[in-house]
């Protein structure tokens, strides 16, 4: 039903797109080094969770891995290992991370508005001076 060697013909093409390394993505996957190659010569498949960590590292669905959809990519995402310390966090842990990015957030709000008004001046590095 599905073919391998084309899973893994549309992996090569996003790594190469987004510039990164076969060898780092599957090292950050845990996956065999050979894992790649094994689907291109030998028509081996990888299990649904070895798809779903490449397509997370890669930003894309696995659907889109596999040609049953195109590709959702977001504005911004986090790179793969910090996703992956923050969903190993306990519930804690993610409450008190979302507490800060929310506090971060109204920070920068308020900032923009005051550089909006005209109450305040914005550098060349303005985006990041109002993230501080």
């Amino acid at each position: 039903m599905y073919n391998s060697s084309e899973i893994a013909t549309k992996i090569n093409q996003l790594l190469k797109e987004k510039k990164l390394s076969q060898k780092e993505m599957l090292e950050k996957c845990e996956l065999s080094k050979n894992a790649i190659s094994s689907m291109l010569s030998r028509g081996s498949m990888l299990r649904a969770d070895n798809l779903a960590r490449i397509a997370d590292y890669l930003d894309c669905s696995i659907d889109y891995l596999m040609g049953r959809s195109s590709p959702t990519r977001n504005a911004y995402s986090l790179p793969y290992d910090l996703t992956q310390k923050y969903n190993s966090l306990p519930n804690d842990g993610k409450e008190e991370i979302a507490y800060m990015i929310n506090y971060k957030y109204e920070q920068y709000q308020k900032k923009r508005k005051r550089l909006s008004s005209g109450s305040g001046t914005e550098t060349d590095d303005g985006f990041h001076n109002m993230l501080a």
